[in-house]
């Protein structure tokens, strides 16, 4: 299971229906310096977003801004969580960016309610090699209308 790096959100959007029937919410873009009030733990996510590609990883593209982030801070063997402040889901899909390792409940974004997984998402990459593309992602939460929910 080398390349289980996942290089996670870039911006997070609750959005509107495709159409766009109304605005965006942003959840999160990252262009800080820090998490903010996202909360970690172990050392994968580093002390905030990243610039881009880290130290011995493969390049990283896809991503808008200047921050994103990036589980390999420190290499494929660290470990650790990132998770966001609660929030109350006010539209029909929840938007993001998404690369690396494809590991369902390793190396994952899921959505919590409760703090029970009810959405899961994964990069592509479960093989050596790949890429380290970001690409677009949403979850159909419309039957979660009005809960409170944590990413």
């Amino acid at each position: 299971m080398e390349e289980q790096a996942l290089i996670l959100i870039v911006v997070l959007v609750l959005s509107a229906a495709l159409a766009r029937a109304a605005e965006d919410t942003i959840l999160a873009d990252f262009e800080g310096q820090d998490y903010g009030d996202w909360k970690t733990t172990g050392t994968a996510f580093g002390p905030g977003p990243a610039q881009g590609t880290l130290p011995n990883q493969m390049p990283v593209s896809g991503y808008l801004g200047h921050g994103l982030v990036n589980s390999f801070y420190g290499g494929d063997k660290s470990t650790g969580t990132l998770t966001s402040p609660e929030f109350t889901i006010n539209r029909r899909y929840i938007a993001f960016l998404i690369g690396g390792g494809g590991w369902e409940g390793k190396t994952c974004m899921n959505l919590l309610l409760e703090g029970k997984v009810v959405r899961s998402a994964t990069g592509p990459n479960t093989q050596p090699g790949g890429s380290e593309a970001l690409a677009q992602a949403s979850w159909d939460v419309r039957e979660l209308a009005g809960k409170t929910a944590q990413i």
